[in-house]
This record gives structure tokens, sequence and C-alpha cells, in this order.
């Protein structure tokens, strides 16, 4: 907290990190075309499509926190995780136990389960398409126009598993004229990174522009493994986009965009506490004190590949545009770690991933003209996915467990958000998506000790739900710059089932979650556009909570997945952007959050007893059962309210500086920024110390120079000045030692950019 006031002293204004140098021009209605800076803008804007049409963030009553490619760059920035600490009570880290899996938390709800049977509560939309798989939104961040944080539930017009908010991202778009770009980076570690485009401009009759994008990335590492002398948290990362428009300048016009992304992680380092198991004293000593050094009888690693595409079309009907939105995903991956963090028995929780799966999807809207005493959007959504995924646990040198998974995801809804202007600066909204889930699982399980298959099941189940979110929005322009909103809504993640389970009894299916969410709020551009300060506070409260508690299976407690709670997070966030003078800009964000259990009963320890009465115990003890047939011990349901919830700082903000100035041969850029966070649980499901990041400020800064037109550009920067040891999340496999994940050390790199 003491921290949390110094920053706050440093400004007597409420400064959020909304991004300098935002972007200005016109936009289509389907949200994929943005034009590039007005120079004659000195305050800048950002255009947002929140609402399925071009608006200003400013004119959206919902909060969003938006970034565009300049603001990435700025602080060496590579992928979705850079931006961590920029959005108020938004939380951007690795997921921790499975490299390449990021963890995105919104207003203190999240999803960390590499699985993909764990729907994300905060979904990704990339390009207009909805990505299912969690392993394939770690996105490197390159070819970006703009990247949109909405906050709150957005299923009316996100659609699926917007429980917490939507990650939007929009790649760029061709230009009308020939050109192009190299940018050169390296950096501690071993980075080494390419970066090229290359736009057509206009051809065919001025009506086909085309844009290809590369990216190469190597990376060596931070952290080495001190049994196989190598280094580990690293990266080889190759990716391509292409894009093609068509655009005559009538009435329809079409975009195809492209990608393809291939990525070797190494990783991760875990950092292991003594939690008493004499194995832990059998570690190097070296790995108990330095925290970037760990012992894995392997390098654990993750092996991805992705492809797939979006095609947006938009046509103008003479009253109202009509788009269309068909999208396609290909991921495979191949995962392989160390869950216990012992040398000592090996292997012990040696687990495998073999996953591959597809997904399609096709959106169909139509958007009225604005400026009518009514306008509206309305349409109709469809999304399938496949998939299969093989997992080899080698529990102990003794016990192996084999599963194969396949399912099958159906998803449909339609969805509609009428706004009516009654009075001069008035708006009323009415929307709702009635939305509908089927899945269709297969598990074979099987379990051998010594080789000989001790226990085995298949099992085939379907589960379907449906539910209509509604959401009503009342904002008033109090003045030209200044508008005030009030915002309730419903979100809603279907259920699902247990990929870890071993027995018929922890597959599941769990049932939906909801929320119900009320955001007050206020957006302002004040003293002639000197100060933008925008403000919301909010309450959401969940129900049915999806979460993991340890249930017996055919040998051995497992983590499985099943509707645990209630909760209630409330809080508040303060943004705003300061220019004092011509190219300095000032931005600062606050934010608060108070995120706490309501109800939560269950067996959380996975510690199973005669069924003698314990402390705390708020039900009934239930028997164990293991294929059907009690094994006579017991769960007993314990009152867990009193657990943090994971990734939900209390209080969290940044403060930045950028200021540009002009020299002879060009400009001069500069950018500070720090981000703070105060002591929050990494895991969720225990209190104890070693789950816990402890309260930090971490300071980057970057310095720019460039020729006339940004020709050139040579940027020098460093991530975290001060060498903060920072966790970004710490777990355990049962009774096994907590596991810390730290993120990178002090790192300085140089990049450099020519355009043509």
């Amino acid at each position: 907290m003491r921290t949390v006031l110094l920053l706050l002293s440093t400004t007597a204004a409420a400064i959020a990190a909304v991004p300098a140098k935002a972007q200005v021009g016109d936009i289509a209605d389907n949200a994929t075309n943005i034009a590039p800076v007005d120079a004659d803008n000195s305050y800048g804007e950002i255009l947002v499509t929140a609402q399925r049409r071009s608006e200003s963030v400013q004119d959206v009553p919902i909060a969003i926190s938006a970034f565009n490619g300049e603001m990435v760059e700025s602080s060496g920035s590579t992928n979705i995780t850079s931006l961590n600490g920029l959005a108020p009570n938004v939380v951007l880290q690795t997921q921790g136990l499975v490299a390449n899996v990021p963890m995105i938390s919104i207003r203190g709800m999240n999803t960390s389960d590499p699985d993909p049977n764990a729907d994300p509560k905060v979904s990704t939309i990339i390009d207009g398409v909805y990505i299912p798989f969690v392993a394939s939104t770690m996105l490197d961040l390159f070819d970006v126009e703009r990247i949109e944080i909405l906050k709150g539930p957005q299923g009316v017009l996100f659609g699926k598993n917007n429980l917490a908010g939507t990650l939007n991202v929009v790649s760029a778009r061709p230009t009308d004229d020939f050109g192009g770009e190299v940018r050169v980076s390296l950096g501690s570690y071993g980075l080494k990174q390419f970066r090229g485009k290359i736009n057509s401009g206009r051809f065919a009759d001025d009506a086909l522009a085309a844009k290809v994008a590369v990216n190469f990335r190597d990376y060596g590492g931070y952290s080495r493994n001190v049994i196989t002398g190598n280094r580990l948290n690293g990266a080889n990362v190759k990716s391509a986009r292409g894009a093609l428009e068509y655009d005559r300048g009538g009435a329809f016009d079409s975009t195809l965009v492209v990608d393809w992304l291939k990525q070797k992680t190494t990783g991760p380092a875990p950092h292991v506490l003594d939690n008493g198991d004499p194995n832990w004293d059998l570690l190097p000593d070296e790995t108990k004190t330095d925290v970037r050094k760990a012992a894995v009888p392997f390098d654990p690693f993750s092996n991805t590949e992705s492809y797939g595409g979006s095609w947006n079309t938009n046509l103008d009907v003479g009253w109202g545009t009509v788009s269309a939105v068909l999208g396609y995903r290909h991921l495979d991956y191949v995962t392989r770690g160390d869950f216990d963090g012992l040398i000592t028995p090996a292997p012990q929780l040696d687990v495998t991933r073999d996953f591959s799966g597809e997904s399609k999807s096709a959106e169909l809207r139509y958007v009225s003209p604005t400026g009518e005493p009514v306008d509206f959007v309305v349409g109709v959504y469809y999304q399938t996915d496949q998939w299969r995924q093989f997992n080899t646990v080698l529990a102990t040198p003794t016990v192996t467990t084999l599963a194969q998974l396949n399912q099958d995801t159906e998803s449909y809804a339609v969805f509609a958000l009428v706004n009516a202007h009654p009075a001069e600066g008035l708006t009323l909204s009415l929307g709702g998506r009635y939305s509908h889930d089927s899945k269709d699982y297969d598990i074979a399980s099987q379990v051998f000790v010594n080789g000989t298959q001790i226990s085995s099941f298949a099992t085939n189940r379907e589960a379907k739900w449906a539910e209509f979110t509604p959401r009503l929005t009342i904002n008033y322009e109090i003045a030209p710059d200044a508008m005030v909103y009030v915002n309730y809504s419903q979100g809603y993640k279907a259920g699902g089932f247990n990929s870890r389970g071993t027995i018929p009894e922890n597959i599941g299916p769990y049932n939906p979650e909801r929320v119900n969410a009320l955001e007050i709020g206020a957006k302002t551009d004040l003293f002639d556009r000197l100060l933008r300060f925008n403000m919301a506070g909010f309450i959401n409260k969940y129900r049915d909570l999806q979460g993991s508690v340890t249930k017996m299976g055919a040998v051995r407690p497992e983590n499985i997945t099943t509707n645990i709670a209630a909760a209630k997070i409330s809080g508040f966030e303060i943004e705003s952007l300061l220019r004092p003078a011509t190219g300095l800009s000032i931005g600062m964000n606050v934010a608060y959050l108070d995120a706490r259990y309501t109800d939560f009963c269950a067996d959380t320890d996975g510690v199973f007893t005669n069924g003698a009465p314990e402390p705390g115990q708020c039900g009934p003890a239930t028997p164990i059962l293991i294929n059907g047939v009690p094994n006579g011990t017991f769960a007993v349901p314990t009152d867990s309210s009193g657990l943090d919830l994971a990734n939900a700082p209390e209080w969290s903000g940044s403060l930045s500086l950028d200021y540009a100035f002009p020299v002879s041969f060009g400009e001069v850029k500069l950018h500070s920024d720090a981000r703070y966070s105060s002591r929050f649980n990494t895991w969720g499901r225990s209190n104890l110390p070693g789950y816990y990041r402890d309260e930090v400020v971490l300071l980057n800064a970057s310095i720019a120079v460039a020729g006339e037109e940004e020709r050139w550009k040579l940027t020098l920067y460093g991530t975290n000045l001060t060498d903060q040891e920072v966790i970004s999340g710490a777990t355990n496999a049962g009774a096994t030692p907590i596991n810390q994940f730290y993120q990178a050390p002090r790192e300085f790199g140089v990049d450099l950019s020519l355009k043509f």
C-alpha cells in the first residue's frame, strides 16, 4: 500500500496507460480496417468495435483498454504477456506449469488450465474469429494494428466464453500504397528477431491490395536446467501472415487474412519450495537459492503449430451493412513436463500431452446506420470444433496412466443490440443473446502398475446447455466531451468434462457458470481535451463457479474441475491521459479489487479420511467411489470461503511517460513506465505463502531516434530495470512441493527498423 501512495503522489491526476499516438480514421463496420494517425490530431483517438461498429473508445459505454502497435513496440514487447500491468485490473501472465500457455485474468476472474476441456473465462478474438484452444492464444505481437481488452461479460455481441471479458486482436491491413518495413532486434539471453512486411499497394484497377508479414524470433532463455545443462524459458518462433483486400470503393468489400505459426518453447523452470519431503533435500543446493536455476530430469518443452484465417465481407445494402465473418483454426501441439519438481524418484508426474484440433466458425450480422432515432445490430453465429488428445502420465516409477480423449463441440447463437435515442444525448440500449452449446466427449483410460493393467474404462458422454444473456445500458452525454453510463449484463460459460479423470466418477459433466455484472462509469475529455479522465466501478456476482478440487482417482488423487463456489468481485478503475505540452503524454491508471468467495463448501485438501468430523465442516462426508465401489474413505467438505481468489491483486496500477521532440534529422522518442501490483495469490486453492506474488513495481524504458517520417528508427529498450524476482505463478500436484515459476530478469535490447 505504501508503494501505491508513492505512485499516486507523483501526479495530481489519475492518469491511465491509454496508448499514446492512437489511431484515427474511417473503419469498416466489420471492424477490421483502421486508418493511420492523423498528423494534425495532436490528441489522438482510438477507434474500437466493441459494439460491432466503428466508435471512439470514449463513446462506448463499456470499460475498454486499447493498445496500438507503437505502444507495444516502445517497451520491447514480444508476446501478449508483455502488456501485463498496463491495463487496470487485468493480469496477463504465463500459466506456469505448462510452457506457452497464457493466463488472462480480468477483474479477478481467470482460467489457467492448459487442457482443451477447460474453456477459458476470457475469450480471445483474432480478426473477428473466436479462438477456442487456450494453447494457441500466446500471441507474438507482430503485425498488430490494435488490441482491445473489453472488461465484464461481452456475450451479447462477442459470443462464447465471455464470462470475465474479451481480448480482441486486430492485425494490420494492406495499405493503399506500395511499401514495406524490415526490423531486426537483438537482446539479452540470445534474443534475435527479424520482422518484415511488404504491401503491394492497390493493383488490378485499384480493386485489390495485398500484404505479407513474417516474424522469426529466437530466444535462448533466462533459466538453466542444472541436470541437463541446457537453458530453459526460451523460445524459437516462426510465423507469417498474409492479407488480401478487395475494395473498389463501392458497396462491397472483402478481406481475407491467413496466418501460420510454429513455435518451440523450452521450460518452465520450477523453483521448488521445501515442504518437508526428504526428496527435496536431494535437489542440488544451487537450485534451492537461485530462482534462475532448476533441477528437472529432462528439459520440459512445448512444440506448437497453428494455422488458420478469417474472411470478412461487407455489403452496404442502402440502409445499413450486412457483414459475414468466416473463420478456421487448426492447432497441433506436444508438451512434456515434470509436475512434481523433484528429481527422485524418477519418473514422477512426468506428463506428456499430444493434441490436435480444428475449429470452424461463421457469423452473419446486420448493422443499421447511425443517426436515426433507433439503430441496432442483429446476427446469427455458428461454431464447431473437434479435437483429440493423448495423455501419458508416468505417475511413479511403477505406475503409468494413459488416456485417449476426443471431443466434438457445436455452438450456435442469435443476438441483437438495439439502441434508442429518445432525447438529445440520451441512449437506451437493450440487447440479448440466446446461446446453445453441446459437447460429445469420449474418454478411454488405462492404469498400469509394473506394466500390468490394473484398471481401465471407456465412456461416451453428451451434454447440452442453453442460456439467454441480456444486457441493458443507459448512457448520457452531459457535455460534448463527457459521458456517464450504467451497464447491466449477464454472462454464461457452458459446462464440460474432465480430461484428467481415471475413473468414471471424475469425468463429469459439470454445469455452466454464470455472472450478473453491474458497471457504472464516466468517460471525459477535459480542459479542451488536455486531460482524458475515465473511471468505472463494478460489482460482479458469480455462481456455480467452475474450479479444481482434488478427488481420488484409480491409484492417486487427481485435479478435477467441478462447480465449486459463488463469488462476489467489486472494485473500481481510473484511467486518464494528460498531454501538457506538444509531444508529451503522461499516463496513469489505478485499480482496486475486492474479490472474495461468498460460498465455497468443498473438500479442497485432497486428504481422504474415515469420515470423522473435521473443523469447519460444512456438509456431510461423501464416500469415495472407485468404479462405483466404495473404497472405505470419505471426502469431508469444509468451508473454504476464506481462500483468496487467484490472480486478483487488491491494488494495481501503472505510470507512463512518453515524450517525442524534433531534431535536425527527425525525431527522438522517450518512453518509461512503472507497473505496480500488490501482493496476490497465483494459485487460489491454498493461502500458503509460497503461492503468492509479492508486492512489486516493475520499471521499463526505451529511447528511440528516428528519421523523417520514421523511414528509419533505432530503439534501445530495457525491461525489469531493477531486476526484480517476480513469480508468474505457483502450483503443486497433490502432496508434492510448491513449484514457483519466475518471470524474466532485467533485459536489454536494440531494435532497428527500416521502411521503404
